[in-house]
């Protein structure tokens, strides 16, 4: 009768205990779902630029905040025409955290030179996937995160991604 008992709760044990595994490997899945998605929306959107600080000082003092030599579309043409431009060429993904507000977050960095975190909490009706929000210029230099005017439909290659396998923090 004893015997029987630890036989029916090591059972119950297993049972529960690989309930719980699938359910995490499925979250699992799911978040490296998630990024791969993200990554693929990076590769295809984004590129990244950085500007000599010389020539920008330079160019500002030129331009002296409307008050110098140059006018404010000439400024800007130059300005344009400093930037120097890359492509992504690798995304890592560090962690993730849910907010208080209930929002997943995904951490990540480019090129092993912009850090970011992109905020998931709206799905889009049509596709029912997430909707990345991560802007049209962004960084805090010396390299910035730009849309591009024109946009592929390319699948990452894997060798380019690092996933986080870790699970939400």
């Amino acid at each position: 009768m004893k015997k029987k008992r630890i036989v029916i709760g090591i059972i119950i044990l297993l049972v529960i205990g690989g309930t719980w595994y699938m359910k995490r490997e499925k979250d699992l899945a799911e978040l490296h779902d998630i990024q791969t998605d993200l990554a693929n929306y990076l590769y295809n959107n984004y590129r990244l630029y950085t500007v000599d600080k010389r020539k920008d000082e330079q160019l500002n003092s030129e331009y002296n905040k409307g008050k110098g030599t140059l006018t404010t579309e000439e400024f800007l043409k130059k300005s344009d025409e400093l930037k120097e431009y890359s492509d992504i060429e690798k995304i890592e993904f560090t962690g993730y955290e849910i907010s208080p507000m209930n929002t997943l977050e995904i951490k990540y960095k480019i090129n092993d030179k912009i850090e970011k975190e992109t905020s998931l909490d709206t799905i889009s009706a049509e596709t029912n996937k997430l909707l990345y929000r991560v802007g049209e210029h962004d960084g805090e230099g010396p390299f910035y995160l730009e849309k591009k005017e024109n946009t592929t439909k390319l699948s990452t290659p894997e060798n380019l991604i690092v996933y986080y396998e870790g699970g939400i923090k």
